[in-house]
């Protein structure tokens, strides 16, 4: 009888077959899963590019409800899964809120973080939202997503302050707004828990970093510590007296790394009559912030028409010194009756402290 053919393999023909396909497997999956996180991480960023486009919209139905106006003070919006809720909503009783409560857009929704509209309208940025297992951040109008840490959607933790770019009109000059607690260098602070009221000296509080030495920033804070004070109650231009003397009790607990001081005449922008649109160094100096400066909202002391600079005015006279108006001017006043101006600190911090 003819035998029949075996037909098949053996193992040893089998085993480069295997090895073969396990080497194509290692090469090829990994770029699959490479394209395929490429892909989320595109999509991720797009979901943060609509909410963003969702608060620009926000904005004008905002003002278009309103006549036209909208609150200086930041609209902070949580996320959670049912969506980006005005979070200090409580603080808007004066304005008509009805279908404003949330931002509405498509795509998938974070499950924390938040959404700062500030400046009026002007700023909008995003803080740790985490979108499908990414934590993305929008800033200087780019949006930025990481995976999260063990593929978790937890918010990862913040220490110290942060800073932003100068976005909107009124920050020429500024290379970085900063928010800061003098007090301990270590706080998180951001546009969400700053303090910007006239007379507030210590927790975290907004400032322009005006200088940049490279590995410092020279800041000024937004808002008067101390209202009204007058330069000097003796008239003697050896000291400047009672503006140190606040100075010195404002500061008291401060970082001394900062060396807090006041701003001198040479430091204010070129020119010193107008400040040709710097609006930063008149910031909160006037509760009427539509007439005087007020660059981020309407809290203020109706009193404070502006604050010293550490430079005596030059001239035969001893009772004049230096102060920036509300008007944004440089002025100069009688320094033993003009207790209308406050005192602003100027502080210097090393950049490798700020996130």
């Amino acid at each position: 009888m003819k035998k029949k053919n075996k037909k098949g393999f053996t193992l040893i023909e089998l085993l480069p077959v295997i090895v073969i396909l396990a080497v194509i497997a290692l090469i090829a999956v990994p770029q699959v899963l490479k394209i395929l996180n490429k892909a989320r991480l595109s999509a991720a960023e797009g979901t943060v590019y609509g909410i963003v486009k969702s608060a620009e919209t926000y904005v004008s139905n905002f003002m278009l409800k309103n006549r036209g106006s909208i609150p200086s003070e930041s609209l902070v919006f949580d996320s959670s899964s049912d969506g980006c809720l005005l979070e200090n909503i409580s603080s808007f009783d004066s304005y008509e809120l009805e279908g404003l409560e949330k931002l509405e857009f498509k795509g998938t929704k974070p499950k924390n973080g938040k959404v700062i509209i500030s400046n009026s309208g002007t700023s909008i940025v995003t803080t740790n939202l985490n979108i499908s297992d990414f934590n993305c951040n929008y800033t200087g109008n780019i949006a930025t997503c990481e995976k999260s840490e063990s593929g978790t959607n937890q918010t990862p933790s913040v220490i110290g302050p942060t800073s932003e770019p100068p976005n909107g009109n009124g920050y020429t000059g500024v290379k970085a707004i900063v928010y800061l607690d003098p007090t301990d260098l270590t706080k998180n602070c951001d546009a969400t828990n700053s303090n910007s009221t006239i007379e507030t000296k210590t927790g975290c509080m907004k400032w322009y970093a005006y200088a940049d030495g490279g590995t410092n920033y020279t800041m000024i804070l937004d808002h008067n510590t101390t209202a009204g004070v007058a330069w000097n109650l003796s008239g003697d231009n050896s000291s400047i007296g009672e503006v140190i003397t606040h100075l010195a009790s404002d500061t008291t607990g401060w970082n001394s790394s900062l060396n807090p001081r006041l701003i001198s005449y040479d430091e204010i922008g070129e020119d010193k009559t107008s400040f040709n649109g710097y609006a930063w160094l008149y910031d909160r100096t006037h509760k009427n912030c539509i007439v005087n400066g007020c660059l981020n909202n309407s809290i203020g002391d109706e009193s404070t028409y502006g604050y010293w600079t550490s430079t005596p005015f030059p001239s035969d006279s001893v009772n004049h010194a230096w102060v920036v108006h509300n008007n944004g001017q440089l002025n100069h006043d009688y320094v033993a009756y003009a207790t209308g101006f406050g005192v602003r600190p100027v502080i210097t911090v090393s950049k490798n402290k700020i996130s």
